[in-house]
Order: structure tokens, then sequence, then C-alpha cells
């Protein structure tokens, strides 16, 4: 259907419940979006209790080979994986974390789907001969294991090919509300023999699924190098009823940030009470850091240390917003209100959006994105808390 965007430049499509996926196996619920012109888009899993939201890729960004990151314990089918076939006969080989490998052939428009239940899936892969979109996530994950509030994780995975060997984090605000007071990090080998550093440290070596785990304190930053590219994912721990709650975002790579960021919180009847972007910059840019053609009060932020980036946090408006730099930083896209929350990262080179630069010679396929249905149990229909 051909839907024009209205005034205030969004378009919000509502997912019937009944595209909901269940359990494991091959689904028939997957949507394409496409437009004339570059967009950007949002998945969002909007229920009481129990959001998360993903920064969808354009399609140009989708690969062949994931490592997948997720979450363990939790509740209902617990850690999940879906696979969504853009091209027909598409082979699939999915790997799940401790598991046998298994192969499927997916037409466009199918979803593989793989329900792992109490089994942290982080580290499983995916090989296609095609280009596919891949989505982790957990129906109500308990982050860290044990905590009293479980709730939805999900996020588009980037493409090993997209991924860095360099990365600068910072804390979301949420990291301030949780119990522990830091948010949950992961790094993920996409090969061998892969060495890992954080803040300069060598803290493991690597083989291909295998994740290094570490905490991020609240109001911090730090790096993570490596010797091949890796993965860096970053949860949100449980806030005891506050405004923050689980949620999962992928982190790029310090090589694939931009300068000028065109982005949107949810807003209407889906907004929440805060909204922020975590940012790392060069400190060196702080005075030239802009929301909205107007200077951001970068005097909250703190320097990372060891390294040339500052750090900090800026509250965001409803609905558009535009952020912008002199030269490239990071934007983590976060918000929360009581026992909920979601967090995301706001575009790189490999999937702009809206955001500059335009990919060269943009044409209409480019400027489509690939999306599973109701690809998580409990997408637009987990309206549960519960409690460990």
């Amino acid at each position: 259907m051909a839907e024009p965007l209205s005034s205030d430049g969004f378009f919000n499509l509502s997912i019937p419940q009944n595209w909901q996926q269940t359990g494991t196996g091959v689904k028939d619920t997957g949507f394409r979006v496409v437009s004339p012109d570059p967009i950007a888009g949002y998945f969002v899993n909007r229920a009481t209790a129990s959001t998360d939201m993903t920064y969808v890729q354009d399609a140009s960004a989708l690969g062949k080979n994931y490592v997948v990151a997720s979450q363990g314990q939790g509740f209902g089918e617990g850690s999940q994986v879906m696979i969504h076939a853009t091209v027909d006969n598409t082979a699939v080989t999915f790997t799940p974390k401790g598991g046998a490998t298994i192969t499927v052939t997916l037409n466009a428009g199918q979803t593989y789907k793989y329900a792992g239940g109490s089994t942290d899936l982080t580290g499983s892969t995916v090989a296609a001969d095609k280009a596919v979109a891949v989505f982790g996530g957990h129906e109500c994950a308990q982050v860290p294991a044990g905590t009293s509030f479980c709730d939805t994780l999900l996020e588009q995975m980037i493409s090993t090919d997209k991924l860095s060997k360099t990365y600068a984090l910072v804390a979301s605000q949420g990291a301030n509300l949780a119990s522990t007071a830091s948010d949950l990090v992961r790094v993920i080998a996409t090969a061998d023999n892969t060495q890992v550093k954080v803040n300069g440290v060598v803290v493991a070596t690597l083989n291909t699924g295998e994740v290094h785990e570490s905490s991020l304190a609240a109001n911090g930053g730090a790096t993570v190098d490596a010797s091949a590219p890796v993965m860096v994912a970053q949860y949100l721990k449980g806030g005891q009823g506050l405004n923050t709650d689980p949620a999962m975002a992928l982190v790029p790579g310090s090589d694939t940030w931009l300068k000028a960021y065109r982005l949107a919180t949810p807003s209407g009847t889906q907004a929440f009470d805060i909204n922020y972007a975590s940012v790392v910059i060069n400190t060196a840019d702080l005075l030239s850091l802009e929301l909205d053609n107007v200077g951001v009060d970068t005097s909250g932020f703190s320097a990372i240390a060891g390294t040339a980036y500052s750090r900090g946090s800026i509250n965001l408006p409803l609905g558009l917003f535009d952020l912008t730099a002199d030269n490239p930083f990071l934007v983590m896209l976060g918000g929360g209100s009581s026992a909920d929350s979601y967090f995301t990262f706001g575009g790189a080179t490999f999937a702009p959006g809206i955001s500059p630069p335009v990919p060269p010679n943009a044409a209409p396929e480019p400027a489509s994105v690939a999306l599973v249905g109701l690809s998580l149990l409990g997408l637009a229909a987990t309206r549960r808390r519960k409690a460990a």
C-alpha cells in the first residue's frame, strides 16, 4: 500500500497482533517498506512495562553473515533469533549457541524464527547465500540474570562485514537508575583468536561466537579494541520500577560514526517520560555540538580517560530532531518510563537513514527497509510484568 508521510514527517504503521510469531520454524509474516527517497525506520514494541526499539537498517546495509546478541535468563519463549529473507530461494545456515546447525531455504518475506528458551543465544551465527535481515532479542529478559524485573529485548543485528575493530562506549542515562548503577556490555568475536582490549588492557582472547562480558559504570565511558572485527552489544539493566528497565542495543564502530544525525523519539501515544542521546565525541568538538541548530550545554560531559574523547547525555524533545557537530561522533538513542525503556543506535555510515551523508547515487531500492513482522513472541502484546 502507498502511504504519504504526515505533516510532522512520520508514517506510523500499526502491526496487528495476529502477525505475532510464536515457536520455532518458518513464518510468513514478513513485510517490506520501499520509498523513492531516503527513509529512516524504527521497529517498536510499545507495550506497558515491556518495550524496546530497534533502528531499522537500510536494505543496502544487509549482509550474508552475522553473529547474534541476545540474553538468556527471563521468561516466556526466552532468547530468540529471527532470520528474514529478502530474495527467493535464500539458503540459510543457522548455528545456535551450543546447538546443532540448522539449514533452511526461505523465499522473500519469509522468516526463520528460533526460540531458545533459557539458552542464551548470544554468539550464535548466521550464514546465507543472499542478503538477509537478522534480529535478536528476548521475550522478557532479566538483565542481569536474577534481577527483579524483566523486559522485551529487540535489536536488528549488524552484518559482520559492517563491524569494526575499534569502539567507544558511553553509559546510558538508564545506568543511573539501574539497581547496579551500570550497563552490561558484551563483546562478541567473529573470528578465532581475537584479542580484545578494554581501556587498553587485554581482557580476553576469543574464538568465533565467544563473548567477553563487563559492566560500564553510570556516568562513565570506555574503549574496546580488537585484533579482528567484533560486535559490541550494550544492555540497560533492571531499574526496580524506575524510568528504565532491560533493553538491548548494538554499538556502531568508531569508524562508522556520522557528524549529522536526523532521528526521532517516540511521540503521541508512544511517548516516553524521558528521552536522551548518549554521546561520545572528540573533546575538541564539544563546542560544535548542536541540537536543532542550538548549541548543546556540554559542561556536564566528562573525558574518557586515556583518549581524545568525551562522553555525556543530552535530553531530547519528542519527535524529529537533528544532532550535528564538526566531526563524526556516536549517538545512542534511549528513553524510559516507569519500569520501561528503549535503547538503540542512531545510525551509521552503513545505515544512514535520513541522516547525512545520503548514500551516493541513491535509488529507490537502497531507500528500502526489510523488516520481520511481529517477530518476537510478545511484540506489541507482552503487557505483563514478571518478577523473579
